[in-house]
């Protein structure tokens, strides 16, 4: 059994009263000999107090909620470690909720999280969320009063957000494998219908083909699912075509799309250059590192929590979106293409190791 403030007054003699104000640093007309006496009994009894009652007296629970689609996906798992850490430095402790990637999920842990007490939600919507989908999981947190910050999958809202800029996220990586000399390009989508993240990623793609005078081919166009196995089924489709390189909307998709290249015999860079996007911690790891767009998600965990910190103390309503830029980082899974290329590819080949900053700018 853990000790109560009533289990020291107890062995004290002193009253409730008095050790409450002690223990909680109120006993300001209290004499220091008393307050000895107090603590040391608290001490040797490993007294802990009640969080439950403390929040029920204070209103704060010092708990926030962290919705993810997919624990499994390093990505969300690395933007949960730095989310961890950042609360902690607020003395917060994350309550960790992994939905599968199910809407349905979502809405029975924000109801859960409100009736627990939460002071907030951090919240990344499944992937299987429509528009009207998300807008209703916002509607309802709004309902319930719960302050929260989405990230990553932003929707078309005015709510409080963090995101990268996907449209040049996706540009970046079109214009990488341009400049190479790259003339038939594939990409490997993120759920379309669904997900925003993955239209803008698409959107800045095709912008990049189009600026660069490149004909769309449609059938180099594969919707996936961010996953190695949707990477892997896209490799399938796509090997009915000419294409020499593959844009894979995430590195999960991309480590599926090198593997299924591999099985059918052919060699990245040599015969298949290869782009990912988030820049997780086994892209540089790969047979053939990769060659990805890296999204800032250490950075977007830790304002996403300084964020819903100052919601939480009523600071600011702060509704609008704080999108980051992101990088190309060059590694060795691109090549250029030897033979003609663009008269435009001109200058600017880049080189493992390069950094190429996004073209428009600070949000």
């Amino acid at each position: 059994m853990r000790a109560t403030i009533k289990d020291i007054a107890v062995a004290t003699g002193f009253s409730v009263t008095t050790i409450s104000l002690v223990l909680n640093g109120k006993a300001h007309k209290i004499s220091d000999k008393t307050k000895k006496r107090i603590l040391d009994a608290a001490e040797q009894m490993h007294y802990r107090p009640n969080q439950l009652a403390v929040s029920l007296v204070k209103k704060r629970s010092k708990t926030i909620g962290l919705i993810v689609p997919d624990i499994a996906n390093v990505y969300f798992a690395n933007m949960a470690r730095g989310i961890d850490e950042a609360c902690r430095e607020h003395g917060f402790t994350v309550i960790l909720c992994n939905t599968n990637e199910s809407h349905e999920r979502d809405v029975e842990y924000i109801n859960m999280l409100a009736d627990k007490g939460a002071d907030g939600i951090l919240y990344i919507m499944a992937k299987d969320s429509t528009q009207e989908m998300g807008l209703a999981a916002v509607e309802l947190m709004e309902e319930l009063k719960m302050p929260y910050v989405i990230l990553d999958r932003l929707m078309e809202a005015k709510c409080p957000g963090i995101a990268t800029d996907h449209e040049t996220g996706g540009y970046l990586a079109a214009s990488h494998l341009i400049r190479l000399g790259h003339r038939e390009l594939a990409c490997v989508t993120g759920p379309i219908g669904t997900l925003a993240d993955s239209q803008r990623r698409l959107r800045g793609f095709l912008c990049a083909l189009r600026e660069w005078e490149i004909p769309v081919r449609m059938e180099l166009i594969c919707e996936g699912s961010f996953t190695p196995e949707g990477g892997a089924a896209a490799v399938d489709q796509l090997m009915k075509y000419e294409f020499t390189a593959i844009f894979a909307c995430n590195d999960a998709s991309a480590y599926g799309v090198c593997r299924r290249l591999k099985e059918y015999g052919k060699r990245v860079p040599e015969d298949v250059s290869v782009v990912g996007y988030d820049d997780v911690l086994y892209a540089e790891m790969l047979e053939v590192p990769l060659t990805t767009v890296r999204q800032k998600v250490h950075a977007m965990g830790m304002e996403a929590v300084r964020r819903l910190m100052a919601l939480i103390r009523r600071e600011s309503a702060m509704e609008r979106s704080i999108i980051f830029e992101p990088e190309l980082i060059v590694r060795n899974s691109t090549a250029r293409v030897y033979g003609e290329a663009f008269s435009r590819a001109g200058k600017g080949e880049a080189q493992p190791g390069d950094r190429i900053p996004s073209r428009r700018g600070e949000h």
